[in-house]
């Protein structure tokens, strides 16, 4: 089960019996694993008062419980590691959005500071950090979110990164952050955890990324311990892509997926209107065979 929102967190992104409740029912239903929704590594990258946090030893208690309520039902716990980047308001974090550059999120239309090089290397400490408290919390696998117009998917792509320093430009060095990010988070934790990507492999939008720029970045990714990518879509301009409405192709970024399974040869989920178990054992055994 992928990563979704249900904001059952308290207003200061605290674990409720809610929340516990919620994640055991999921579980109870066979899933093999589920990676529940995005928790923020920082104090300025949530989205809502009720996203879960991940910032601080104080929540490791909180996340511990989701994490034995799911794996009590004979299933793998992961969790998603999240900063919202220029997604999110002033009014939920209390302070200016950041980003990689100046550049309004569309969805927002508020003021944005681009981080510096020093903010950069603290957001990669946090998200290790971070990655340390999910393991003491019991989780079995981390996803690093990288897709859907959220900070790192901002500075992955020309759309929303207009930098000139080495964090921007290229596809390489709009590639840096991820990349440090990847190798942080693996350096903090046990070498048998497995590390996820979660990718918008296409923005569908101009100057956004696309399939064959994806591949190039998870390749770059790989070589600093990736184990896992999960293919999505769509940004903060394009946010039809990141939930698809019941009128797009059930299936509909399979080919993204297949392209960049194909190419980069480590295990490969996607989503995308995939609400159909027929459809889904369609899937797996027509482009997933390992």
């Amino acid at each position: 089960m992928p990563s979704v929102a249900s904001f059952l967190f308290d207003e200061n992104g605290t674990a409720t019996d809610q929340i516990v409740e919620h994640y055991k029912h999921r579980a109870a239903g066979g899933p093999a694993a589920i990676i529940i929704e995005a928790c923020s590594v920082s104090s300025n990258g949530f989205v809502s008062p009720h996203q879960g946090r991940i910032y601080h030893d104080k929540y490791i208690e909180g996340l511990s419980k989701i994490a034995a309520a799911i794996k009590a039902e004979g299933c793998l716990a992961g969790l998603q590691l999240h900063h919202s980047g220029r997604q999110t308001s002033p009014k939920v974090i209390k302070s200016m959005p950041v980003g990689p550059s100046n550049l309004v999120c569309p969805t927002i239309n508020k003021e944005v500071q681009p981080l510096s090089k020093t903010e950069i290397k603290d957001l990669v400490k946090q998200f290790g950090q971070a990655a340390k408290r999910a393991i003491l919390a019991g989780f079995d696998f981390l996803e690093v979110h990288g897709a859907h117009g959220y900070l790192i998917n901002q500075f992955l792509s020309a759309f929303s990164n207009i930098r000139s320093d080495e964090y921007g430009g290229t596809l390489y060095n709009r590639t840096r952050f991820a990349k440090e990010v990847i190798r942080e988070v693996r350096s903090r934790i046990p070498k048998e955890i497995v590390l996820s990507f979660k990718i918008s492999a296409q923005e569908f939008i101009e100057n956004g990324s696309s399939t064959t720029d994806s591949i190039s970045v998870l390749e770059i990714l790989i070589k600093e311990g990736l184990d896992l990518v999960q293919v999505s879509a769509g940004n903060d301009t394009t946010p039809e892509w990141i939930v698809q409405p019941i009128f797009m192709e059930p299936g509909c970024l399979t080919g993204s997926a297949a392209a960049i399974k194909k190419a980069i040869k480590i295990p490969t989920m996607v989503v995308g209107r995939i609400n159909d178990p027929y459809l889904a054992d369609k899937i797996s055994s027509t482009f997933f065979q390992c």
